[in-house]
């Protein structure tokens, strides 16, 4: 039976794990918790002993510090050889053409049209939209619920809360983070906070 290693932490570690029971009930499941630190040695005592031929890995947390620290422990099982399949939720709708990239995790009743791409270590929420042709880079969180029209394109590190709607064609520049409900109708230039506790947009300079 082929192993997966499952890694995370509480709520989001139960989630994905009862995920995979349902899309691939014959994997022999193995959770391993993730601390607070992204650390080589770590990753080594959890792995020690363990049989790794023909096993494979998925990464879960959720979107705080812009995605990074899913990507860092992402990056650590991956450096150990370990292939890390995209994780389509029962119920997500892919059309043929797609791509989805490693560690991906495409949620429940998702919609995702022809020709889009999503990157590695991204997440697409329950029931988000994504219309054909877009593009959504590594290592971003789309919320629940969220639509991207056709061939609409986002960068690394973006995050999309709740409510949001990205017209069609408008690109999203990496490391944005939109908070606040509502229709984004023109491009968002990188390094954009857009939070519905303020007024207007606020841009990280000189980083």
């Amino acid at each position: 039976m082929s192993c997966k290693f499952v890694v995370g932490t509480g709520a989001m570690l139960d989630w994905a794990l009862a995920a995979w029971r349902e899309v691939a009930p014959g994997l022999d499941l193995v959770p391993l918790a993730m601390d607070t630190g992204a650390d080589p040695a770590e990753v080594e005592s959890l792995l020690a002993g363990r049989d790794l031929a023909g096993a494979t890995a998925f990464v879960t947390a959720d979107a705080r510090h812009l995605n990074f620290s899913r990507l860092e422990r992402m990056t650590l099982y991956r450096l150990r050889g370990l292939p890390m399949p995209p994780l389509l939720c029962r119920g997500a709708v892919v059309a043929e053409g797609t791509v989805i990239g490693e560690n991906s995790w495409i949620g429940a009743g998702a919609v995702v049209g022809q020709s889009c791409k999503v990157g590695f270590n991204s997440v697409v929420g329950a029931g988000a939209v994504l219309g054909h042709g877009s593009s959504v880079g590594n290592s971003c969180w789309i919320e629940d619920g969220v639509v991207l029209g056709r061939e609409s394109r986002l960068g690394a590190h973006v995050t999309l809360g709740a409510g949001v709607v990205v017209r069609s064609g408008v690109s999203v520049g990496k490391l944005c983070v939109i908070d606040k409900p509502g229709r984004i109708d023109a491009d968002v230039a990188a390094k954009t906070f857009i939070h519905a506790h303020y007024a207007q947009p606020m841009v990280i300079v000189g980083s």
